[in-house]
């Protein structure tokens, strides 16, 4: 029987694989083997698959799979519901459905769809929906292990009992998936060897949205661009782990541009011990804690041309005792900053626009409506090597603040625009607490060795 153009389209469409009887296996795989290649690929229905079945179809997918693998032919599966569990994707795998029509639903607790140690393999157009079945630890409704080369596209992730797709030691693209109702996150991936995840809306996610993690700090070049997350929680509370949009952990040379962020519980992007990461052009409203986190032992971090509006605390550039180090903070927008309890928390925490530490540049940002602080430059003896200069800072209680603790500063602050800043225009503080008079109206001995010139205060 040959396989023509006309009659893939046919069944793509319109499912008319499912008026095809159920031969026995032995009969459909010999039939299918000697099928030609029609103009896509092999049609999954040939090898038995049957949708809107009630049994598991597991092995007739995993067999119509090492056959179209073997033919070096993509599968096509007909629209409709599939019950499948644990299918392993084989070298070269190409897997294709028909976006929102075509789906696989979980058989039992755990991966639909595995790839194990292969060179490559692609699946686009299916969806994956995990009945919401609880699993005791992190697995993926798919997940891919030492996937040298791993394409991913208009998939549909829903219902996760952990996450919607686990990557471990894993190279590829992951573009223009939907993943929403997950437990724990969208996607996890560690140890990546490159990874571009672009144009994927995450939504309704009990943890975290995209979370890049490495086992040892290294720089694994990924692309984190143009993404839509939505309502992301922290079921399982915690001041960082969880909560968050985007989570990267000692993950270097990652680019996170582009992206849009609503309702995230904690943060919108979180860097942990990252360096070399660029934060640019991200827009975000709503979040619990601090809207863009660069913490613990980073070096290099850009921040820039962000917008985030109705946050505890706009940006965190901290922990130099950690070694957090050498940013730009440059362009950004930060609106109604306001000081309050985050999720699950019992104290107060923000009321910053932006914090920042060590070797530090702050240039060009506007920064409007912080209860507390516009910026604040260092805290306790945490404060080395910082320029402010060309930012706008309006309707705050201090407009920029500084720490005198440590015996050795060094500081310039100049060529600022600071207005209505109830408490002071540029203060020097301890732990917090204002000790010196505002440094735009005179010097104070307090101060000393910070710079503070040509502020305009109104």
């Amino acid at each position: 029987m040959d396989v023509s153009r006309r009659s893939l389209l046919a069944t793509a469409l319109f499912g008319t694989g499912a008026l095809i009887g159920g031969p026995a296996w032995a009969q459909a795989a010999k039939t299918a083997a000697a099928l030609p290649l029609g103009s896509f690929g092999l049609e999954a229905s040939h090898f038995g698959l049957r949708p809107g079945a009630t049994d598991d179809q597991s092995k007739l997918l995993q067999n119509a799979l090492l056959e179209a693998a073997k033919r070096s032919a993509p599968l096509i599966v007909a629209p409709g519901r599939y019950r499948i569990a644990n299918v392993v994707l084989p070298e070269g795998a190409r897997l294709i459905g028909v976006p929102g029509a075509t789906q696989f639903v979980a058989a039992q607790a755990g991966p639909l769809l595995v790839g194990r140690r292969i060179k490559r393999a692609a699946v686009s157009g299916i969806g994956l929906d995990g009945l919401d079945i609880r699993t005791s630890q992190r697995d993926g409704l798919l997940s891919a292990d030492e996937v040298l080369d791993f394409a991913l596209s208009e998939c549909d992730f829903a219902n996760a009992g952990s996450v919607g797709l686990i990557l471990n030691r894993t190279a590829g693209r992951i573009e223009t998936n939907h993943f929403r109702s997950m437990r724990e996150s969208a996607l996890f991936s560690l140890d990546s060897r490159g990874l571009s995840i672009e144009g994927n809306q995450v939504e309704d996610c009990g943890n975290n949205g995209i979370q890049l993690w490495r086992s040892q700090a290294g720089d694994e070049q990924s692309l984190i661009r143009g993404n839509r997350l939505n309502r992301i929680r922290s079921d399982a509370g915690g001041d960082g782990p969880n909560g968050n949009g985007i989570s990267l952990f000692k993950a270097g040379g990652v680019i996170i541009e582009g992206n849009t962020l609503r309702d995230c519980a904690l943060t919108f992007i979180r860097n942990n011990s990252g360096s070399g990461v660029q934060i640019i052009g991200n827009q975000g409203r709503r979040c619990g804690e601090t809207a863009l986190y660069s913490e613990f032992a980073f070096e290099g971090a850009i921040i820039s041309n962000n917008l985030v509006e109705d946050c505890a605390q706009g940006a965190n550039i901290t922990n130099l005792d950690h070694g957090g180090r050498l940013s730009v903070f440059a362009n950004n927008i930060i609106r109604n900053a306001q000081k309050g309890f985050a999720p699950k928390g019992k104290e107060l925490v923000g009321g910053m626009g932006v914090h920042v530490e060590a070797e530090a540049a702050i240039t060009g940002n506007v920064i409007e409506g912080a209860s507390d602080i516009g910026i604040s430059l260092g805290w306790s003896w945490g404060m080395r090597n910082l320029v402010c200069t060309g930012n706008m800072v309006r309707k705050t209680g201090i407009g920029i603040s500084v720490s005198v603790v440590p015996k050795e500063r060094n500081a310039l602050i100049a060529n600022n625009i600071i207005a209505d800043a109830k408490l002071g225009a540029v203060l020097g503080t301890e732990y917090g607490k204002i000790v010196t008079g505002d440094l735009t109206q005179g010097p104070d001995k307090r101060a000393a060795g910070i710079r503070v010139e040509n502020n305009a205060v109104g």
